[in-house]
């Protein structure tokens, strides 16, 4: 296990991105079990193989339940989350954004994005996995690297030296985006349909930005 600074809460925050949209980001919570499971299967056939590098049509409850498990200092997740009337168009839209304080305060929210790190599956303690998902609609916008740079800097924050995910070849938003936060791309074999980023988390912090916390 690395180790970790001594343990703070993660402060909710709320988000403004490029095109006018507002999030909230914050930490995963065993109650998000259901909108995760309603965003999974929001997601296109195309989106769902990029995320799980195979065709899956349903998520395994048993992995639901640990993913919404926090181990603090070993692992850790974020969502972006937004009131459940924002999703809806025309007439459903008006009925709900009137309720949508209220929704809102009962936990009412969908879940547009989700990122997390893990311990890394080849036991070494300094080294941790990444995998990010993001909701139809609700890419290009910036949410991605928002959850990012916040995952980042969290494993960081837990003592980890190194970040690394796979990712599919063709996946080239994703390619782009980790090249530009400072991952680096190997090939993984035997064909280089699959590749390997990795980011160094020391010493080599982040910029911070303003009423950024870990």
């Amino acid at each position: 296990m690395p180790t970790a600074a001594p343990r703070s809460p993660y402060r909710p925050r709320r988000l403004r991105l490029r095109d006018g949209r507002e999030v909230t980001l914050r930490a995963i919570a065993e109650s998000d079990a259901p909108a995760i499971a309603r965003a999974f299967e929001q997601l296109s056939p195309d989106s769902r193989y990029q995320r799980f590098m195979q065709h899956k049509k349903q998520l395994n409850p048993e992995a639901l339940e640990r993913g919404v498990r926090r181990r603090p200092g070993e692992d850790f997740a974020f969502v972006a989350a937004v009131p459940r009337a924002e999703g809806a168009t025309g007439a459903e839209a008006v009925e709900r954004a009137e309720g949508a304080e209220e929704a809102t305060r009962q936990g009412g929210e969908e879940i547009v994005g989700a990122a997390q790190y893990v311990p890394s599956g080849d036991g070494d303690p300094r080294v941790c996995e990444f995998a990010i998902t993001l909701a139809e609609g609700w890419r290009g916008c910036g949410l991605a690297t928002q959850l990012m740079r916040s995952l980042l800097r969290r494993a960081r924050y837990d003592g980890y030296a190194l970040m690394e995910g796979l990712v599919l070849a063709a996946n080239e938003p994703m390619l782009v985006l980790a090249r530009r936060l400072g991952f680096s791309v190997e090939a993984v074999p035997p064909d280089g349909t699959v590749l390997r980023v990795l980011r160094r988390l020391q010493p080599a912090p982040l910029p911070q930005q303003p009423d950024d916390s870990p």
